[in-house]
């Protein structure tokens, strides 16, 4: 009997713990960036991003400022460190922010990595302290500022599954931006105030095509659905995750209901085993509501993406799941850019071209299976 008095209580204390998470969390938004002007180039392929991001950092003169999720301690990383450790050695300030937990191998590993005079800080360590709501949350952001000119933001991390060399997830397909001009000054912004976790002004100045936004500006679960209320004719999301709030859903339900066309793209085959599963009864309730669900079948879907009427896109790090749209920190740029959306349009097709159609039956009820998914992968 004290066991489930036990469990009860747990069950309770972590209830509240997340709603006090939530609430705590929404209080601490700093201002927002406006837009600004910018060009883009737009990839989804890892090898050609990842010669793009090694050319812009070969070519630094004053600063290098790199953070993401995760890098791996493998031949990609190590590779990216040798080039990082050669540019601090010439002189160019070079800092490296990671996620202490997406990058835990690569913490494990860095007394057998060269890495001197690079500047090595890890964001968010695993430690509890008081509250469950705030160890779980997670610094997702993959961002990378050259010499205040050239910035880097999207879905991929450093790994050598991003460069198609996973016997199982490849190919690896993702979307990401390289950005230049004015919005690069909100890069570095964000960038600083991560690395000295304090609040630092943005440049209201500008007012062009193109707006970066942070979790730390704005309420990502509000700032969805607002972007989902402009459709008048289609809505395309692709996402390696699927698990709406149910905020969300019911834009979602609603934007079907005017006649809007919804299409989601999710992978076929996952990287967590409890992710996938945990899924089902939301895409289910899409399809019997009149959208059209794809799942990719060619490797491993990882992009992160919302395409509104095709005349507005947002890309970046932000997953459609619960952890992206309420824990963790998110870095997102949002555009109307019509030649990145032409790029991004054009990708789509190509992956949903790789892609199965799904049909109600096809996503099958078990429900202890779902469940227990649920319960556990809505916070992976």
């Amino acid at each position: 009997m004290k066991i489930f008095v036990w469990i009860a209580l747990l069950v309770i204390w972590l209830r509240l713990d997340w709603l006090a998470g939530l609430k705590k969390n929404k209080k601490n938004y700093a201002s927002p960036y406006t837009k600004k002007n910018a060009e883009a180039t737009f990839f989804d392929d890892g090898v050609e991003w990842m010669k793009q991001l090694e050319d812009d950092c070969l070519n630094a003169v004053c600063t290098i400022d790199i953070m993401f999720f995760i890098l791996q301690p493998d031949d990609a990383g190590q590779r990216l460190m040798k080039l990082l450790v050669k540019k601090a050695r010439e002189g160019v300030r070079v800092r490296l922010m990671l996620d202490a937990i997406g990058s835990r191998s690569f913490k494990k590993s860095l007394k057998h990595i060269p890495h001197e005079e690079v500047i090595i800080q890890f964001s968010r360590p695993f430690s509890f302290k008081g509250s469950w709501f705030f160890m779980q949350k997670r610094n997702h952001k993959k961002l990378a500022v050259i010499d205040k000119k050239i910035a880097h933001v999207g879905g991929f991390n450093i790994g050598l599954e991003y460069l198609h060399l996973d016997p199982v997830l490849t190919p690896w397909r993702d979307y990401h931006l390289r950005l230049t001009g004015e919005i690069t000054q909100d890069c570095q912004t964000e960038f600083e105030r991560d690395w000295r976790e304090e609040f630092v002004e943005p440049d209201s100045a500008g007012n062009g095509q193109y707006q970066l936004v942070s979790s730390e500006a704005v309420d990502q679960e509000a700032f969805i659905c607002s972007l989902l209320q402009k459709a008048s004719s289609s809505i395309f999301i692709g996402s390696p995750y699927f698990i709406p709030t149910q905020k969300v859903e019911t834009c979602l339900f609603n934007a079907l209901e005017k006649g809007v066309k919804l299409t989601v793209l999710v992978p076929g085959t996952p990287d967590h085993p409890l992710v996938q599963p945990a899924s089902y009864r939301y895409l289910r309730r899409l399809i019997s509501k009149g959208a059209d669900i794809y799942q990719f079948q060619n490797g491993f879907y990882h992009a992160k993406a919302i395409l509104i009427d095709g005349k507005l896109c947002d890309i970046g790090t932000m997953n459609f799941d619960r952890r992206s749209l309420l824990i963790n920190e998110e870095l997102n740029v949002v555009t109307e850019d019509v030649t990145v959306i032409h790029s991004l349009k054009t990708s789509f097709e190509k992956d949903l071209a790789e892609s199965v159609k799904l049909k109600q039956g096809d996503l099958k009820v078990q429900p202890i299976k779902e469940s227990a998914a649920w319960c556990v992968g809505h916070l992976l």
